[in-house]
């Protein structure tokens, strides 16, 4: 793009400083032959014109640049499809953010009439806004559910009233509220209480975490009253609970979550509401001290089926809380569970009294239950890890993937691990099980010997234990007959840890044992698919030295020196 030539420059300048001339009754004298006292008079014109030039030649490009952007593809699209392009920016920024809708208001008049006549833009309070803002959204967004997101924490005081105000407007308008996600100190203004027990007819999710702030000043949020109304989809509460624990809203629940409450629904409220969710997705209850030792009696000889349950998290919860649900719950359809019994958990493995109780539901956690006929040729794979104090469970197969965790005491993790080898032994079609073993203490294999495939061993005391027991013959419970311990298993993986204190050869004697006796002697098992040992080979010379012996007798052997692994 080039400049005008200087010819049409001072041809304009000639017009420009003849209208001057004209609007001020003076001469036209060119200005190399004006007085020096006409001088200030002539520089105040042409001041004057420029400005007026100036503002003349930006309403022409802004006007220019307007008519191009009109050919912009946005430009083209449909009111409707521009406005849920704002949907999804609005639903990742804010208000007060520096690019936000306000700002986008003032990109053109197009974008003005279609953000500020779009009323599902306006349908989000946040803690953060203005009063003016606040008050802009509940006017914008008409007649359309509001949703609340807040959280004052670390807030002064000089912030209260504006925050007092904002509530209250809310309160005010509480008949369209549909979701409010609150995380306030314990001590918070009483407009906090006043919303949350004020009339929400249309509230589907409420979220309510109440937490402890060593300044913080107001009414004490320990519980709150919920007004009748329609069931709620959704709740979660921190730090806080419900003053009453059967309200018709809690039922019909999709997801249930509630931490530290204090004082916990009974066992029998807790049953009662999820007796009546039987859509619920999700369930997570953590930290739940039980007041009182009165024993509870389930609702009916019949279980709680939640068919459609995908995530169960019950984590440190009272000991009876934990054998309630895992014996009053049937869940078929659960895909991630996590089960931490570290609280108030004394007097005995918590899984040993689900398992006197019955197993049915406990089974159906695990994905093991009998939801039609299941063909013996197609197990169930499962994954277990035995852990110091964790069993993790992996159930892969029919389009279904499941990942469970079971924390318990140290003490008891080895015998939860039985307690679930005996469910297994139990089923009509046990499930093929990869098992790896990372505990300090030997595991019993006879609750396994039917569904075992793949054995990984990750210490040397329980690495000798399990080598003795795999040179074992076993009666099988279901058949009756004489046969080898684990008779399925097909892969083997022991890791031998080096320790000061262990005789390292008893370790060569119990491989070329079990190697003799399982594979080499008359009525010899099959082979294995693969057999690996894992050791240093100078500190466990007893293992080297025969590894000529147990490669020719088992040839899958792969022997690896952990030394230069």
């Amino acid at each position: 793009m080039k400049p005008p030539q200087k010819e049409a420059v001072a041809e304009a300048l000639s017009i420009l400083m003849g209208s001057v001339n004209k609007e001020n009754d003076t001469q036209e004298i060119p200005v190399a032959f004006a007085s020096l006292a006409s001088l200030p008079d002539n520089v105040e014109a042409l001041a004057l014109a420029k400005a007026c030039i100036n503002k003349e030649l930006d309403t022409l490009i802004s006007s220019m640049q307007h008519r191009s952007n009109l050919a912009a593809p946005i430009h083209k699209l449909p009111i409707e499809v521009l406005v849920m392009i704002f949907a999804h920016f609005t639903a990742s920024s804010s208000l007060s953010d520096n690019c936000s809708l306000l700002e986008l208001t003032t990109v053109n008049k197009l974008w003005y009439d279609a953000i500020v006549h779009s009323p599902q833009l306006w349908t989000v309070v946040e803690s953060y806004f203005s009063p003016k803002i606040a008050k802009l959204v509940v006017q914008r967004s008409k007649n359309l559910p509001l949703s609340l997101i807040w959280d004052n924490r670390g807030c002064d005081e000089n912030e209260q009233p504006e925050l007092a105000e904002i509530l209250d407007l809310l309160v005010q308008n509480s008949a369209r509220l549909r979701s409010i996600k609150i995380t306030v100190p314990t001590r918070s203004e009483p407009s906090v209480r006043r919303l949350l027990e004020s009339n929400m007819p249309h509230l589907q999710k409420l979220q309510v975490e109440a937490v402890w702030e060593p300044y913080s000043v107001g009414e004490s949020l320990e519980e709150f009253e919920l007004m009748e109304g329609p069931p709620l989809r959704e709740i979660s509460l921190g730090g806080v609970c419900l003053s009453s624990w059967s309200s018709p809203r809690l039922s019909r629940l999709v997801a249930l979550d509630i931490t530290k409450p204090h004082p916990p629904p009974s066992i029998e409220q807790l049953l009662a509401i999820l007796a009546n969710s039987t859509q619920l997705e999700r369930l997570g209850l953590c930290e739940w001290y039980r007041s009182g030792t009165s024993p509870w009696k389930p609702l009916s000889d019949r279980p709680i089926t939640l068919p459609h349950l995908k995530d169960f998290d019950v984590q440190c919860i009272d000991r009876s809380y934990f054998v309630a649900l895992l014996t009053s719950v049937y869940s078929p359809s659960t895909r991630s569970v996590t089960i931490n019994t570290g609280l108030n958990n004394s007097g005995g493995n918590p899984l040993e009294e689900v398992f006197a109780l019955g197993a049915d539901q406990l089974t159906a956690l695990l994905g093991l239950a009998n939801s039609g006929p299941q063909s013996p040729s197609t197990p169930v794979a499962i994954n277990i890890s035995v852990e110091t104090s964790e069993l993790q469970i992996g159930k892969f197969g029919n389009n279904e993937a499941r990942q469970i965790f079971i924390r318990l005491d140290e003490e008891h993790c080895a015998q939860a691990a039985s307690l679930l080898g005996q469910l297994f032994l139990a089923l009509p079609h046990p499930p093929e099980v990869e098992l790896s073993i990372y505990t300090l203490e030997p595991l019993d294999l006879s609750p396994w010997s039917r569904c075992l495939r793949k054995l990984s061993v990750h210490c040397t005391v329980v690495c000798r234990a399990v080598v003795k027991q795999l040179a074992q013959r076993t009666v099988d419970p279901i058949k009756g007959v004489t046969t080898w311990m684990c008779p399925n298993l097909a892969s083997i993986d022991l890791c031998y840890l080096h320790s000061a204190d262990e005789i390292a050869e008893l370790d060569g004697v119990a491989l070329e044992t079990l190697v003799r006796a399982r594979w080499s002697d008359t009525g010899a098992a099959e082979q294995l698919l693969e057999f690996t040992v894992r050791c240093e080979a100078e500190a466990y010379p007893s293992i080297w030295s025969r590894a000529a012996f147990l490669k020719e007798a088992t040839p899958c052997l792969s022997l690896v020196d952990t030394d230069t692994d």
